[in-house]
């Protein structure tokens, strides 16, 4: 059974989290309705909570 670690640092609360795990680092500018999230590998990705449970998530990578 393969272990991960993953851990989340708050910067400024409710706006910025930096997470560091195993598989490299991300931070996350935004609150719990919306927020960018950038990954160490060059990928992005925008989410959006609306209301009654429903999300949209849009990912993206850097193209060479």
């Amino acid at each position: 059974m393969p272990f991960n670690y993953h851990k989340r640092i708050t910067v400024i609360p409710k706006l910025l989290h930096v997470t560091v795990s195993s598989h490299g680092w991300s931070w996350s500018l935004g609150g719990r309705r919306a927020h960018v999230t950038r990954h160490s590998g060059g990928g992005r990705s925008a989410s959006v909570r609306l209301p009654g449970g429903f999300s949209l998530r849009r990912d993206s990578r850097r193209h060479h």
